[in-house]
């Protein structure tokens, strides 16, 4: 499944994260931004039942998230850590988990996961947050890997920018992932999607040394 996310507010953030003038820090904060955001909008696909409380003038109807203690927050390191502080914002009962992997950087840019670091996964609804989704090896890489550990109720992957052929790639790996996205663009080149928003990673973190 693919959810682009058309959210009004969530575009005008990401035209502004895109400029090549942005700092470090406004990029980092617009990425909290739209990470609290896609929370919101994947909130809305979580179960809820009808409650009664109790006012201090009387009763009310109201709704509750049923399901809201069972999200695990899932960040890849390293341009994933802004977007998941916005979304623990949202979740703020979600267990939080974390996985390094790497990518090479020539065809056919495979991906390997060298770290991972999560809680239970199994029956619970499991949010993986990845800036970009490129070519979709390492979402793929990092999918087969939490799947090593159980099987999710609901699996989803949140990214401000993906490609088709990054999203053709996981959907044929993982046919039950939930894809939500800002925006897809079709174009990569030497692995990076155009006309993106550069290296995430490295505009909000610097350059790492070689």
């Amino acid at each position: 499944m693919l959810k682009i996310l058309k959210n009004t507010v969530l575009q005008d953030r990401l035209t502004k994260i895109r400029s090549s003038n942005i700092d470090g820090s406004n990029f980092k904060s617009g990425l909290v931004e739209m990470g609290r955001l896609m929370g919101y909008e994947f909130q809305s696909t979580m179960d809820i039942q009808e409650v009664n409380v109790k006012t201090p003038l009387g009763n009310a109807k109201g709704i509750e998230i049923t399901d809201k203690d069972d999200v695990v927050v899932v960040a890849i390191l390293r341009a994933a850590i802004p977007m998941v502080d916005g979304l623990m914002d949202i979740f703020s009962e979600a267990r939080y988990g974390m996985v390094g992997a790497w990518r090479e950087d020539e065809p056919p840019y495979q991906a390997q996961v060298s770290y991972l670091k999560i809680p239970a996964v199994q029956d619970k609804i499991v949010i993986v947050t990845d800036p970009m989704l490129a070519t979709g090896n390492t979402m793929n890489a990092t999918l087969n890997e939490i799947k090593k550990h159980g099987n999710p109720r609901r699996l989803a992957i949140l990214n401000i920018l993906a490609t088709e052929e990054g999203v053709e790639k996981v959907l044929e790996n993982h046919s039950d992932v939930e894809i939500y996205t800002c925006s897809i663009e079709n174009k990569l080149e030497k692995g990076y999607i155009v006309p993106g928003l550069g290296d995430a990673g490295d505009i909000a973190f610097g350059k790492p040394v070689e």
